[in-house]
């Protein structure tokens, strides 16, 4: 490998690795930090900053701009929810902030002890029904660099309020009948009585909002494909606007009723 790429990189990651860190700390913190979104205007200037940037891009519009690694009409941001302008920015829809303190971490699933690259391309692969970018991937090296940048300000180690996606199990067994139901009141509206989402009316292929089953929504193998996953997701964040809305008991159901769907495996 030339030089040059090699300082190139090692001066990006060692750029990377500093914004994580908060006046040089890199010890394990305990407890739980507040949920803090960066202003837009702390992104850097430069290369790093275009890096950042571009990475937001990729994330906001995963389908479209990394179409040759997507295998649906998903993006990031279809479950790392954000804001107008930023995505995995809120609170229990599995934002991004911290996330690059936490890894290497180990993987129950996978059994083995992975990057936060890795885990990337797990989403990639199951939720997206795609493939996996290449680790020194460029897109890959600005996604990171955004969640990095998001992460500015928080401990090595320390857990985020709000990370993750909050699970929601019951006592009984889903009802999917009773689901369809909800879902007919409440979901069909925006995804669609057939679950194949509402498209964007620019014709880049996108939607506004996603497919909740067939080819184009999220496989079978999917972190969301499993019901208390989903269900946690639909309770705090579904509808649309309106999340916790619903009861715990609709939620259960109404998540049973959207997996049972057909789906890519």
């Amino acid at each position: 490998m030339p030089l040059a790429k090699t300082m190139k990189g090692k001066i990006l990651g060692s750029t990377l690795f500093a914004m994580a860190c908060v006046n040089g700390t890199t010890a394990a913190a305990s407890g739980t930090v507040v949920l803090v979104v960066p202003p837009a205007e702390t992104i850097p200037t430069g290369p790093l900053g275009e890096s950042i940037v571009r990475g937001r891009d990729y994330l906001m519009s995963t389908a479209q701009r990394l179409p040759e690694f997507v295998g649906n009409g998903l993006t990031c941001k279809n479950c790392h929810l954000g804001n107008a302008t930023e995505v995995g920015t809120v609170a229990n829809a599995a934002p991004f902030i911290g996330v690059v303190g936490r890894f290497p971490q180990f993987n129950a699933r996978d059994q083995m002890v992975e990057l936060l690259e890795r885990r990337i391309n797990d989403c990639f692969e199951r939720s997206m029904n795609g493939k996996p970018l290449p680790l020194d991937h460029p897109a890959m090296v600005d996604m990171v660099a955004y969640m990095t940048w998001l992460s500015q300000g928080v401990p090595i180690g320390a857990r985020v309020a709000g990370s993750g996606i909050p699970e929601l199990e019951l006592a009984r067994a889903p009802n999917p009948i009773d689901g369809g139901v909800v879902y007919k009141a409440k979901c069909a509206m925006c995804h669609g009585a057939d679950g194949s989402g509402t498209k964007s009316a620019d014709g880049d292929g996108g939607y506004v909002f996603p497919p909740l089953w067939g080819l184009q929504s999220f496989a079978g193998r999917a972190g969301m494909a499993r019901q208390h996953t989903a269900a946690g997701f639909i309770k705090h964040k579904m509808p649309f606007g309106a999340g916790d809305s619903l009861s715990d008991g609709e939620a259960w159901d109404l998540a049973a009723y959207v997996l049972s769907q057909v789906r890519p495996d």
